[in-house]
C-alpha cells in the first residue's frame, strides 16, 4: 500500500459495493496511519452499525479524534450523531461549530434543530437564508433551505 490515501481509496471502494466488513477493516487500518477522513468514516459505520454492531460512544470517539486531527466534517457528523441519539444540546452545539468552522451545510442542520422553538424562529430565517445564498453548500442543502423558507413564509 503507497500511502494514507490509497488505503483511503481502498475501503471507500469497499464501501460503495457494500462491502461494510472489508471497508471497516481498511477503514481501522488507514485511522491507525493518521488518516482522518478514514477517522470520521469509522465514526459514521460505528453510528449506522455497518460492518461493525451500532456504538454510540465508538462513534463519538472516532469523530472526536477525526476533529482533534482537523476534519471539518467530523463536527457535523458528531452534531448527527447526538441528534440521532436524542442529545439536542450536544447536537446543537457541534452544529454550531461546525457552521463557525466554515461548514455552511451545518447552518441548515442547526435551522432544523431550531425549528421545534418558536422562540428561536428569527434565528432559523437568518441560518436558512445563508444557507439560501451560499456559495459553499451542497445544492440539496440550497434548495431543502429555499424551500423551508417558503414554508416559514405561508405559516406551514
Amino acid at each position: 500500500m503507497g500511502n494514507k490515501q490509497d488505503l483511503f481509496e481502498l475501503a471507500d471502494q469497499a464501501y460503495q459495493a457494500g462491502e461494510y466488513e472489508k471497508a471497516f477493516e481498511l477503514f481501522s487500518r488507514a485511522s491507525e496511519n493518521g488518516d482522518s477522513s478514514a477517522m470520521s468514516r469509522l465514526a459514521m459505520m460505528y453510528g449506522d452499525g455497518e460492518g461493525v454492531a451500532y456504538d454510540f460512544d465508538k462513534s463519538v470517539y472516532w469523530d472526536m479524534r477525526a476533529i482533534e486531527e482537523g476534519c471539518l466534517s467530523s463536527m457535523s457528523n458528531l452534531a448527527i450523531t447526538y441528534r440521532n441519539h436524542g442529545d439536542a444540546r450536544e447536537a446543537r452545539k457541534w452544529f454550531e461549530k461546525a457552521y463557525k468552522a466554515g461548514d455552511a451545510d451545518a447552518a441548515l442542520e442547526l435551522a432544523k434543530l431550531l425549528m421545534v422553538s418558536d422562540k428561536e424562529l428569527d434565528q432559523v430565517r437568518i441560518l436558512l437564508e445563508q444557507v439560501a445564498r451560499s456559495d459553499a453548500a451542497c445544492s440539496a442543502s440550497v434548495d431543502e433551505a429555499k424551500q423551508i423558507l417558503i414554508d416559514l413564509e405561508k405559516g406551514a
